[in-house]
């Protein structure tokens, strides 16, 4: 069968990749050697840290912000937890650029966040050993992403909206000399489609 769009990788690239794809109305063929979410694959294991501060890179913030609703959506559809609000905090030296960076930029994009000077920081966190501490920055609306269970419920969803899913390897393409019009699995099958995503 031939496809609009094979996504190679269902990690949280690619699944989302694919679910995106999808929702735009490609024919989309989403693979993976071992299954969104494994153990092997750098979204695989059970949390990863969601949070909106990345300095000067306001980009990276805004696309974390994106996704914070984005994933909100998909908890909602699925009627499970995949997010834990758990608070981000951010301990800064007395002259620190990039959480003063991570700061500036956090204001800019109107994001949810508190500065706190030492004194605060000793009184709300008394479990932390805080003497090298000037100050710090609270998201508390940033937290933990069960990394899991989250790819596989993107995966789900995409599997429902009509991405195709396929779990086999590939073997390195024969040529890059010319475009890509076919990929093929270990096991001997053809991927024809008219574009490739490699996540």
């Amino acid at each position: 069968m031939s496809y609009d769009i094979a996504v190679v990788g269902a990690g949280v690239f690619g699944v989302w990749t694919a679910h995106q794809l999808s929702l735009n109305g490609a024919a989309v063929l989403l693979l993976d050697a071992y299954g969104p979410g494994n153990s092997r694959a750098s979204s695989g294991g059970e949390s990863r840290i969601m949070r909106l501060g990345y300095g000067p890179d306001e980009i990276y913030s805004r696309s974390a912000q994106h996704s914070f609703v984005l994933w909100q959506q998909l908890s909602e559809n699925f009627c499970q937890t995949l997010f834990e609000p758990t608070g981000v905090l951010w301990l800064a030296r007395e002259h620190d650029p990039y959480c003063e960076a991570t700061l500036a930029t956090l204001q800019k994009i109107d994001a949810k966040c508190e500065t706190l000077d030492h004194d605060e920081l000793v009184k709300r966190f008394p479990q932390l050993d805080l003497a090298p501490v000037a100050w710090g920055i609270l998201e508390p609306d940033s937290g933990v992403l069960l990394a899991r269970r989250a790819v596989q419920a993107v995966a789900a969803q995409a599997r429902a909206n009509g991405v195709e899913y396929l779990e086999d390897a590939i073997a390195p393409p024969q040529t890059l000399s010319a475009k890509l019009k076919s990929i093929h699995t270990t096991s001997g099958k053809e991927i024809v489609a008219d574009r490739f995503v490699f996540c």
